[in-house]
């Protein structure tokens, strides 16, 4: 492991909670500010800054080979593509 390697899973790992905290409108700082907005924007930017580095220190083959990477990878996804559609399956409703 080299630091590179660190920074990738710091990344990935720090994406999911603004990404959660963005789609919930739960004020909180992230690079953006306390909107939500700008938590869903932050926990994008960290995602997208998460692949670039991937792609450019390991093949598109290396990343499939690594479960690690890519079971985080793809539960990220995952919550991007249907976090506001079981936020509001699930939400109580008042």
């Amino acid at each position: 492991m080299n630091l590179i390697d660190f920074i990738i899973g710091a990344l990935i790992a720090n994406a999911m909670p603004h990404f959660i905290l963005g789609i919930t409108k739960v004020r909180y700082l992230g690079l953006f500010g306390y909107s939500h907005k700008g938590n869903i924007a932050y926990g994008v930017l960290q995602f997208v800054i998460a692949i670039i580095l991937l792609l450019i220190n390991y093949s598109f083959e290396a990343i499939l080979q690594n479960g690690f990477v890519l079971g985080a990878l793809s539960v990220l996804v995952l919550f991007l593509l249907f976090g506001r559609f079981s936020l509001k399956l699930f939400r109580e409703k008042k």
